[in-house]
């Protein structure tokens, strides 16, 4: 009896010490800097989102080409655990297809002037354990440029457009691009359907910028009719009376547009004729521009803009080649205008006396 609770006595004091240590060591993990800093960049293509997560080491004048990043080797495409790239929808990279969601970031630099960008469909590994080809998703062979020195490793976003962007990574004297690129028009459609389902699409607005969007892009242009009706049949006005005019010239239906042009016009407020005016100037027909531009001083005389609305009626007759007529709007646009915007108007009127 005296043995077994000599043995059960140990056996406690062995536990609590176990738990003693433990405890130590934990409350030894205070937060502290890495030399590595964890940094996350975020590029939006439309209404998608790209980010790369990574940590940055520095060169601390280490031959890092061919050296701590050896030719023939997958790297981590940073430091510490996984670089990862994320996608908020379906993309491609360097013309490859890619599901929306997160990915491990690799490359795999062949020589100072050519890397392969390995994107792999696990990414919560340590940065060292090495992609298998069967998990690759990406494989692109890319061209490196060289840099001024750079310090520490960064990423960016550069070569911006409408649908794509080029991420690239940069480090002591080489950058590294690869593209990546969204089927920009077709997300917005698809997540318009999916918000005119909720409170988008309780009103007018909603179904309006949907068609007003595929009117822009020339795209989905049945689908944009049937959106501009719910919105004309929920609040008939303008913007949409103007939507559906495009839509139906993009038909060929012009005589059925300028009906609803005829129809549109009436209801404008003083900004929007002047807007639809310089439309009109911007595609050629400067006559219509100026049908449109006096009827809005007509309509709008006490408007506290009324200078600015003359300016843009002279704006019209200078490009349809009458300066007579546009000398006297700019000189009536004087008249009416504030102080500030005298010397603008003088310099106008000084260049159409001068015959510039």
């Amino acid at each position: 009896m005296r043995l077994m609770k000599i043995s059960k006595t140990k056996i406690l004091l062995t536990i609590l010490g176990l738990v003693i240590v433990a405890f130590q060591l934990q409350a030894q993990n205070i937060t502290t800097p890495r030399p590595s800093q964890y940094a996350s960049v975020t590029q939006r293509v439309g209404i998608s989102d790209v980010t790369i997560t990574y940590h940055s080491p520095g060169v601390k004048g280490r031959t890092i080409w061919g050296g701590r990043v050896p030719y023939g080797n997958i790297w981590r495409a940073g430091a510490n655990e996984n670089t990862t790239i994320s996608f908020t929808h379906d993309a491609k990279v360097e013309g490859q297809e890619v599901k929306a969601g997160t990915y491990g970031l690799f490359m795999l630099p062949q020589d100072e002037n050519k890397v392969k960008i390995l994107l792999s469909k696990y990414s919560k590994s340590w940065g060292t354990v090495s992609p298998a080809e069967n998990e690759l998703v990406v494989m692109a062979d890319v061209e490196t440029s060289k840099i001024p020195q750079q310090e520490w490793l960064s990423y960016d976003f550069i070569n911006r457009d409408g649908n794509d962007v080029t991420a690239v990574l940069r480090w002591d004297i080489l950058q590294i691009p690869f593209n990546i690129e969204f089927d920009v028009p077709a997300i917005v459609i698809e997540n318009a359907r999916a918000e005119l389902k909720g409170p988008a699409g309780f009103g007018w607005r909603g179904y309006m910028q949907a068609a007003n969007y595929c009117l822009q892009n020339d795209t989905n242009l049945e689908e944009a009719m049937t959106w501009i009706d719910q919105s004309i049949s929920s609040s008939k006005g303008f913007s949409n009376l103007q939507v559906k005019a495009g839509l139906l010239a993009k038909k060929g239906e012009t005589e059925e547009a300028k009906k609803v042009m005829d129809e549109a016009i009436p209801t404008a407020n003083a900004f929007q004729l002047n807007n639809y005016g310089y439309q009109l100037l911007n595609n050629g027909d400067t006559k219509k521009a100026i049908e449109v531009f006096s009827l809005n001083i007509e309509k709008n005389k006490d408007h506290q803009f009324i200078w600015g609305f003359t300016d843009s009626l002279g704006e019209a007759y200078l490009q349809d080649g009458n300066k007579k007529q546009a000398l006297k709007y700019y000189k009536k646009a004087k008249e009416l205008a504030p102080e500030n915007q005298y010397a603008y108007l003088d310099g106008v009127i000084e260049k159409i006396e001068k015959g510039e």
